[in-house]
């Protein structure tokens, strides 16, 4: 039926023609050229790449598989359904395919052919990125990397995309209509099946998660090598269904015969392999599911609670072996007939004794209830001891993540990352509670019932056999006896641990603390890179730890600080009731592997960014202080948190991983429980942490408004119960911490902030490594300052309606106190909204940001580009109030920042320039806050007419592309709000800053600068005639619009026209020279017919801003 010859005689014919194809030569020329540039600029030192991109061995040929692997798609769709139609333009070629050569020896060899040739080229391109590999001294070479992927990726798509191409073009007897429906099928599974079901549906593996850890390897090869096995059988099989249908000459009966069964054997392989795929991605999701539903069951069952537990495990490369002995007790006032624990459903429970004792057992999942043969009186303690062996199921971890979360994809570089959640494999392991490794009490996560709160703090020890060579890491001080490592914390602790590996430990003692890095042999590259650190990392350590703790005001309650390098693929989430994630354990951080895609790690890439800064500065830094700011800048950002991230784009993730050492000062050292306020713990945690905020939002400049001003909007229409069961996670996340920071600035106001605070530091500080009820914290507040906080708490909680601030008036002096200057700024607010609320002012001085700094450090903050601010403070508006904040100052202010926190205020966060000082000598200094009671009534008359009022009109005769208004019609949701990116080009649309005008409300229409066509008109009520000043409001010079050096001496203009009572006047205002807030237009006459300002789109500048235009009466 085959015949090898006939098929590689083909081939050897057919590969010829395909290399004289121009669309091919053409195409393998732009990717040669393409790959080759993007690997230079990328990969290569003419560029310094990030050393993300040079850490891990795997990532150059993997980089380079993806990037090829949609285009190659295209072409191979071009180039096979051409191979099979050409000949039915050449009557002379039936002269050559006569009957010895079978239909089945056609496509085969044609398919040979095409398959040669893009194999070859795919070798050709994946030597480019073997050379940048070889030449650059930062990188590894791997040479099965270059063997791997290529086998992985391109192979399979080339078939299977041949075999569907042959197949599709023959039945359908049409290369055009087969082009576009193949590329259109390949389109829509990029576009509305991206990283769906688990990427199943990836034939060409570009989203396929298949990146390879230097410590852990291959995250599942087991199914990335099912998904792509199913795609080359499938493509086979395509191919031998093709040459039953293809129109040539007849073939023997036996032939047609034999080859549609083999086809249909392939297809049934591929049928099972699909089932199979399916399987794979199901049973994680029904596990799941069954564990959430058992939960339920057993939530709100009175339970014991855990005093020690010593577990004795032994390592079995894929599995382990484990005995915990646990010391449990009644804390209930009535006895207990029945118990539960918890245990990863991939453990198998072998024996569990009770006061030495064999007692019968259930298991359901994850479930180990004691149901026959068990009491428990209040207050007594009994030994429980649990003997089990298995695996480990990740999928049982993290129930609180839904299904979409959970199968989301992670990305890196260019990549999907494979998210792993625990690591028990014959060279590396990696466990945590989420995966519940060992028994527990805490069942998580159940739809029917809230997450029941942390219950106890534990005496842990753990006696861990390791294999030969191998380092086990968990909390405590290793007793190390040959294979056996035993670890003793000195404290209870909520939570455990367990990493065992290739791992060499670097370690150094400062203030009794112990600071240890366990990274794997290879990837050593910071030794490298602070070399010259060694006498002096004592001292910087000292005052990292000063500075964050001054900041914290809490100490650090343990011995030691481990930071443990994790595989790249080991992943956490954010929960609603937990202010940490898993890459923070007691003691411990799990780092990503080599630093991971943090550019804080890229430490040789940082240091050259300081040379640059520094020789723009005309400074000159020796390599140890290079190295010291690199360090000290790596720790406050990733670690610490005191100098905020440059930018974010607030709510756009839901994940960020965050390695924020803040849960070792509290959420694992002390704790408040709550049965009626689950959320009351991480509402304390989220008003104690004390760390910078990212420096700029871009929320606002893609959505029209930020995504905490989203969130707020979404409290006003749903209590937090209800978000919290129907909303999207990230506004859950941002809802319950703004609720907390409310809640507890608002308790603050009330006793005094300073009180407040140092009374919670104390408490925290008397209650180390326990849990406290939430009862005895409340009776605690009611004895110090009389105040009840359960109403309130309730009231916040439970509310919707919001305060809304106006900003009334804002006074600046700057006054000669005796031989000083000082700066007063006054502000007068009011609340005109539904209920009371919290605003935060803080300042920025614009100073240095450390005060009084060493040259060695004066480098530190053009590093890490932080602006000096104030100490922010904090005043309660009741709803209707006015109130005169005073505030004085010793350094002059640029900026103020009042973030209303909870409010109706768009933008919930106002920053305004200062400007400008009033002198002023001598005279009184206000400082506080007192209640306007009367405010005096303005003799003068004014309209103003604001772009969000009514009498505001826009007008626009150009009409959408097809592609927006399809865009547009695509949208769920009205849209009010657009971000300053959008410069839309057919209307005005609104968009909304703090450098607008408003009262509740700041915002402006915008729109792309045009000829004039487009018009924005306030029309106001005027009620007495009369001459009248008229005022437009301006965000600053040319409206705040950046145009390069260019622009620098340029004028730009808006067009006005004022219709008034003696006629109308066209106004060319020069914009270059406006002032941030009111801009005199002109003296008009107005009767009370009323008249109108119109501005229409008419600028040198890319944007127009309509905001708002004030009359005074004369």
């Amino acid at each position: 039926m085959i015949s090898i010859k006939n098929i590689l005689t083909i081939s050897r014919f057919e590969s010829k023609v395909l290399w004289r194809n121009w669309f091919f030569r053409i195409l393998a020329v732009a990717g040669i050229g393409f790959l080759s540039l993007l690997f230079i600029l990328e990969f290569s030192e003419v560029n310094t790449p990030d050393w993300d991109q040079l850490s891990n061995s795997w990532m150059m040929p993997y980089a380079g598989m993806i990037l090829i692997s949609i285009p190659q798609v295209a072409a191979v769709i071009f180039l096979a359904t051409g191979l099979i139609k050409k000949d039915k333009k050449v009557d002379t070629n039936e002269v050559f395919f006569v009957r010895p050569i079978t239909n089945l020896d056609y496509v085969l060899g044609k398919a040979l052919a095409l398959f040669k040739l893009f194999f070859l080229l795919n070798m050709v391109l994946v030597c480019i990125p073997l050379i940048i590999n070889i030449t650059n001294p930062y990188t590894t070479f791997n040479p099965l990397a270059y063997i791997v992927y290529p086998l992985l990726t391109s192979i399979p798509t080339i078939i299977f995309t041949t075999g569907v191409a042959f197949l599709a073009v023959t039945l359908l007897k049409n290369q055009p209509i087969t082009i576009v429906l193949l590329l259109g099928i390949a389109g829509v599974q990029l576009i509305y099946y991206f990283d769906q079901f688990s990427n199943i549906l990836d034939f060409m593996a570009f989203r396929l998660p298949m990146y390879i850890s230097e410590i852990s390897g291959f995250a599942d090869m087991e199914f990335a090598l099912w998904q792509r096995a199913f795609y080359l059988i499938t493509g086979v099989a395509c191919l031998f269904i093709t040459a039953i249908f293809l129109d040539r000459l007849s073939s023997h009966r036996v032939a047609i015969i034999s080859t549609a069964v083999i086809g249909v054997v392939f297809l049934g392989i591929s049928s099972f392999i699909m089932l199979r795929l399916w399987d794979m991605r199901q049973e994680p999701i029904k596990l799941r599911q069954e564990m959430i539903t058992v939960n339920g069951k057993w939530a709100d069952v009175p339970n014991v609670d855990i005093v020690s537990n010593a577990i004795d495990l032994e390592w079995l490369g894929s599995s382990i072996s484990a005995t915990s002995e646990m010391v449990v007790r009644n804390i209930n006032q009535q006895p207990l007939e029945k118990v539960y624990f918890t245990l990863n459903p991939g453990l198998i429970v072998d024996e569990v004794l009770v006061g030495n004792k064999p007692l019968e057992f259930k298991r359901n999942q994850h479930i180990i209830s004691l149901e026959q043969g068990f009491t428990l009186a209040p207050n007594q303690e009994v030994k429980v001891l649990i003997k089990y062996h298995g695996s480990i199921k990740e999928s049982a971890a993290h129930l609180e993540v839904d299904q979409k979360r959970f199968e989301s994809a992670r990305e890196y570089f260019v990549h999907s990352m494979q998210k792993k959640y625990a690591f028990l494999q014959p060279d590396y392991v990696l466990l945590t509670k989420d995966v519940f490794w060992y028994p527990d009490i805490e069942i998580g996560y159940s739809s029917k019932s809230p997450r029941k709160a942390r219950q106890s703090f534990i005496d842990f020890q753990l006696k861990v056999k390791t294999a030969e060579g191998k380092m086990a890491i968990s909390q405590g001080d290793p007793v190390i006896k040959g294979d056996t490592y035993e670890f003793n914390p000195e404290y209870p602790l909520p939570q455990i641990s367990l990493a065992i590996g290739d791992y060499v430990k670097k370690e150094i003692l400062v203030d009794s603390i112990t600071y240890a890095v366990y990274h794997y042999p290879k990837n050593d590259y910071f030794l490298k890179e602070l070399d010259q650190l060694q006498d002096t990392l004592s001292y910087l350590i000292t005052d990292l730890v000063n500075e964050y703790e001054d900041a914290q005001k809490l100490s650090y309650p343990f011995k030691r600080l481990n930071f443990v390098e994790a595989p790249i693929s080991f992943m956490a989430y954010n929960k609603v009731y937990e202010s940490h994630q898993a890459y923070l354990q007691p003691e411990t951080v799990y780092w990503p592997e080599e630093g991971g895609n943090i550019s804080q790690f890229d430490l040789r890439r940082q240091k050259i960014y300081m040379d640059k800064q520094a020789n723009a500065q005309n400074q000159v830094l020796t390599d140890k202080q290079k190295q010291a700011n690199v360090f000290n800048d790596l720790i406050k950002k990733i670690f610490t948190g005191q100098i905020g991230a440059e930018y974010v784009f607030d709510g756009y993730h839901e994940d960020v991983a965050d390695y924020s050492l803040f849960p070792n000062y509290y959420d694992y050292n002390a704790g408040i429980v709550s049965r009626e306020w689950t959320l009351l713990n991480r509402s304390i945690a989220t008003y104690l942490k004390n760390e910078k905020p990212p420096q700029t939002d871009y929320s606002r400049n893609k959505n029209g408004i930020s995504f905490t001003e989203e969130c707020n909007n979404l409290m006003r229409e749903s209590s937090l119960q209800e978000i919290l069961s129907g909303a999207e996670f990230n506004k859950i996340q941002k809802s319950v911490s703004l609720k907390s920071q409310y809640l507890f600035s608002y308790i603050g106001q009330l006793v005094g902030e300073n009180n407040f605070k140092t009374f919670l530091y104390n408490w925290l500080n008397a209650h180390q490594h326990q849990l406290t009820h939430y009862e005895e914290l409340r009776e605690a507040l009611i004895s110090e300052f009389s105040l009840d906080i359960d109403p309130i708490i309730r009231k916040v909680y439970s509310e919707s309606d919001q305060a809304a601030y106006e900003i009334l008036d804002i006074q600046k002096y700057e006054v000669l106190d005796g031989d000083r200057k000082r700066y007063q700024l006054l502000i007068k607010v009011k609340n005109s909204g539904e209920n009371d609320g919290v605003l935060e002012v803080k300042f920025n001085t614009g100073g240095n940001l450390i005060a009084n700094q060493d040259d060695d450090d004066v480098f530190l903050q053009k590093v890490n580009k932080e602006l000096a601010e104030s100490t922010a403070r904090n005043f309660v508006l009741r709803q209707g109030e006015t109130k005169l904040l005073g505030f004085v100052m010793d350094e002059k202010p640029n900026n103020i920042t009042l973030n209303t926190i909870i409010s109706k205020n768009i933008p919930s966060e106002i920053v305004l320039a200062i400007g400008p000082l009033t002198k002023r000598e001598g005279g009184a200094l206000f400082e506080g806050e007192r209640v306007i009671i009367e405010e005096k009534a303005s003799n003068l008359y004014e309209i103003i007419v604001d772009n969000e009022d009514s009498e505001f009109s826009s007008f626009s005769p150009i009409k959408p592309t097809y592609l927006k208004a399809y865009l547009d019609s695509r949208k769920t949701t009205e849209q009010k709000y657009y971000g300053s990116w959008d410069r839309p080009y057919s209307s005005w649309q609104a968009t909304t800053g703090s450098e607008f005008y408003g009262t509740v409300i700041r915002s402006a229409h915008f729109t792309r600068s045009g000829n004039g066509e487009k018009v924005a008109t306030w029309t106001p009520e005027i009620k007495e005639e009369g001459f009248y000043d008229i005022y437009t409001y301006m965000k600053g010079k040319n409206q705040n619009e950046f145009r390069g050096k260019d622009g620098d001496n340029k004028q730009f203009y808006y067009h006005y026209t004022i219709q008034h009572a003696d006629g109308a006047d066209n106004i060319t205002y020069n914009i270059s020279n406006a002032e941030p807030g009111w801009n005199f237009l002109g003296s008009y006459y107005f009767n009370q017919n009323g008249g109108s300002v119109s501005l229409s789109d008419e600028c040198g500048l890319r944007t127009v801003y309509a905001d708002a235009i004030k009359w005074v009466k004369q």
